[in-house]
């Protein structure tokens, strides 16, 4: 089945077998919530790190005597650097400290971590991914590459299979003076050779040329991937934010996501989103593993 709303991730989530997630961080009345609606659909086998702080009171739960959030998720990372996790889930602060932590936990490989959105776009209705709003402020190309895959992956878990992503810029020309627009012009390049399997990157594309196609063709740009977009891969966290915002707030648009990258799909809740995102988030993670 191919997800059509954000609704659907989780009855696709529901086919799969239990994942073994461990939460940690000083989680909302939310995401706990989210948590044990997880284990009771049959997601998820929950470990949670700071029980007797989140007032969990379950036997069958593993806990650790350690309450300083900054150990326990060092404990958690531990746990999944040992395969004892499949998922983490953080319901607290998204600090520096966390994020050093996630990626040291696949040390020495170290890849890009980016957190990767997905909403129902307004203008067609379909389920559409965006990357990064949340952690890579102003990512070099090599972490474009490997923030790139993380979506592509994220894409196929939901049925999408040969996606189609625009690489944005500010403008659809090359110019030596914006990176954007070279980087853009490089991952074109790439997919053209076959170097991301069966997605199709256009770019550099403004906004205007991704999102219609008789304004690409306009600008002389002839792709399918004009109006036809399943991932819109933005040049920084800046531009990508705001966009998110700018949907969220206008147009009453949804989020959910998931942050990529680590050895393990890691659960997170940034502010772009709802508090009910919260097992949309579980269920990505589920399909990922």
């Amino acid at each position: 089945m191919k997800p059509c709303c954000l609704e659907d991730i989780l009855k696709l989530a529901e086919g799969q077998p239990p994942k073994r997630m461990v939460v940690t961080g000083q989680s909302s009345r939310a995401a706990m919530v989210a948590v044990m609606q997880s284990q009771e659909l049959g997601l998820i086998n929950p470990f949670f790190c700071d029980a007797e702080r989140l007032n969990v009171k379950t036997d069958k739960d593993k806990r650790f005597a350690e309450t300083d959030s900054v150990n326990t998720i060092e404990q958690a990372c531990a746990m999944i650097a040992k395969n004892e996790a499949d998922i983490l889930f953080n319901g607290g602060p998204l600090t520096p400290s966390f994020f050093k932590q996630l990626t040291e936990t696949d040390s020495p490989r170290k890849r890009a971590i980016n957190y990767v959105s997905v909403f129902v776009a307004p203008k067609d209705r379909r389920l559409t991914l965006m990357t990064d709003a949340v952690v890579n402020s102003q990512p070099e190309l090599k972490s474009k590459i490997a923030m790139l895959e993380n979506t592509i992956s994220v894409a196929k878990a939901l049925g999408i299979e040969a996606p189609n992503v625009a690489a944005l810029a500010p403008l659809e020309l090359v110019n030596p003076a914006i990176r954007s627009t070279v980087d853009a012009a490089i991952l074109s390049k790439m997919s053209q050779r076959g170097q991301f399997g069966n997605a199709l990157v256009e770019g550099p594309l403004a906004m205007d040329n991704a999102e219609s196609a008789s304004a690409a063709r306009h600008k002389g740009i002839e792709s399918p991937v004009p109006g036809n977009v399943d991932i819109y891969l933005f040049p920084d966290i800046e531009s990508a934010n705001i966009t998110a915002q700018f949907l969220s707030r206008v147009f009453n648009v949804g989020f959910a996501g998931i942050l990529t990258g680590a050895k393990v799909p890691t659960v997170i809740q940034p502010p772009i989103e709802q508090s009910d995102s919260w097992l949309i988030n579980i269920a990505l993670a589920v399909l990922l593993v």
